[in-house]
């Protein structure tokens, strides 16, 4: 029985080297897939800023067809 509970037991070193192991995983998808991950950010980044900039601009023209507009 202590055999068994022995085996059962997770430490926190077991914990932090699956963290580690996962990360190296992940790591080597993201690099096989070079430029590819930092273009699509990149692109979602102007596009927010580009819909965010055309939300100001009509606030701002109903802003004046209402009168207020400070």
């Amino acid at each position: 029985m202590m055999a068994l509970m022995i085996n059962l037991m997770i430490t926190w070193t077991d914990i932090f080297e699956g963290i580690g192991k996962f990360f190296q995983w992940a790591f080597k998808g993201i690099k096989a897939l070079e430029q590819i991950p930092n273009v699509l950010i990149s692109a979602f980044v102007i596009g927010m800023l580009t819909y965010w900039t055309f939300r100001l601009l009509k606030y701002r023209k109903e802003a004046q067809r209402n009168g207020t507009i400070q």
